[in-house]
């Protein structure tokens, strides 16, 4: 499910008349954005018999290329900037993999950057892109981005060049967001471990996440609707990483600490508490019951399969992209689109779903 808020036009690229934009030219003409974007740009390779069909749909149309939009096409190389939290996260491999599809749909190219989880490197990489950048930016983060220092550089950048942002929304910005309901389902979440189990341990507690704060306020508001105190449960990291998982949860075995039910703030975590509950001879979810977050790709091929909440990275790639489509056009944006997750039920929790869950659909009985 997707929420938006209504599509106003933000200066200084608002949409201006009843100007026709690329997407409808292609729909007249019955091709793809990205033939329109190559008879624009570079018709030499496009066939005769296409050209002249794009080339009437613009007319038709009264379509006329936006001279800016073309201008940083041409001077920079068709390319769309990428800036990843994390690219050694499963969930960030998987939505530079759904942005790049909706890119190269376009006719353009993406380039990668790994910031680390290092606002060191995302303040350069602004920088730098703020003085040479290519066609636009995606900034795609659960890292705070509210000190002033970082959200001037955002501003300075989308003062200039497309931006559109992926993770969270900030007050007073005037770039689009695309965001999930991380607290609104971490609750939920929470909330149907607590169905079956008398404690949950929330795996997360991460200084200079806004995604982490986000995931505890829901799992705290749970806890405190059923009237259960989240003392000692709250478990403070230092990374995100299988390691951490694996370390904190040993630790809490060691100390006689174990919950029934743990919830960690991202799938990575949810593998290492998975793999030191295994070590340590305990039964997932007869013991203790385990959920991650973000429904990375492998989790139907672990022992046992992991129960996640899940959030489309294609959506996101889809919506951020068309953000960023719009501003190149001159057009109006949403600058605010909130995508809905969902519960992923497999084996590592007690919910009925998880029982039926099977990670190999197509598997045939052996006789």
């Amino acid at each position: 499910m997707i929420m938006s808020q209504g599509a106003i036009p933000l200066n200084p690229r608002a949409r201006r008349g009843h100007e026709s934009s690329v997407t409808e030219v292609a729909k007249a003409a019955g091709v793809s954005i990205a033939t329109v974007s190559r008879v624009i740009n570079r018709p030499e390779v496009v066939s005769a018999a296409t050209r002249e069909r794009v080339l009437a749909a613009m007319e038709h149309l009264q379509f006329s290329v936006n001279p800016a939009a073309s201008a940083l096409r041409r001077g920079h190389g068709n390319m769309i900037t990428v800036l990843a939290a994390s690219l050694s996260q499963p969930w960030y491999t998987k939505l530079m993999r759904a942005l790049e599809l909706e890119i190269d749909a376009r006719g353009f190219t993406m380039m990668q950057v790994d910031l680390q989880h290092d606002p060191a490197v995302l303040q350069r990489m602004l920088q730098t892109n703020g003085r040479q950048l290519s066609t636009g930016l995606v900034l795609a983060t659960g890292d705070l981005l509210t000190d002033r220092a970082t959200f001037d550089a955002i501003r300075s950048v989308h003062e200039t060049h497309p931006l559109v942002v992926i993770g969270q929304h900030i007050e007073d910005a005037t770039w689009p967001t695309v965001r999930f309901t991380d607290e609104e389902w971490a609750y939920r979440a929470t909330k149907e471990m607590l169905e079956s189990s008398e404690t949950v341990a929330f795996l997360g507690r991460l200084g200079g996440s806004y995604l982490a704060s986000e995931r505890l306020a829901g799992y705290r508001r749970a806890m405190q609707e059923v009237g259960v105190s989240d003392e000692g449960l709250v478990w403070r990291i230092g990374d995100r990483g299988y390691q951490t998982g694996l370390v904190e949860v040993l630790a809490r075995i060691e100390a006689g600490e174990l919950p029934e039910a743990i919830f960690a703030i991202n799938d990575e975590l949810a593998l290492g508490a998975s793999r030191a509950l295994l070590t340590a001879g305990y039964r997932i979810p007869e013991d203790v019951a385990v959920m991650g977050f973000g429904n990375t790709e492998f989790l139907d091929y672990v022992t046992p399969t992991l129960s996640s909440v899940d959030g489309s990275a294609a959506d996101a790639a889809r919506v951020a992209i068309e953000a960023l489509w719009a501003q190149l056009d001159g057009e109006a944006y949403d600058p605010l689109t909130v995508l809905e997750r969902r519960i992923v039920h497999r084996e590592s929790t007690r919910h009925p779903e998880s029982s039926r869950t099977t990670p190999y659909p197509h598997a045939k009985e052996r006789t």
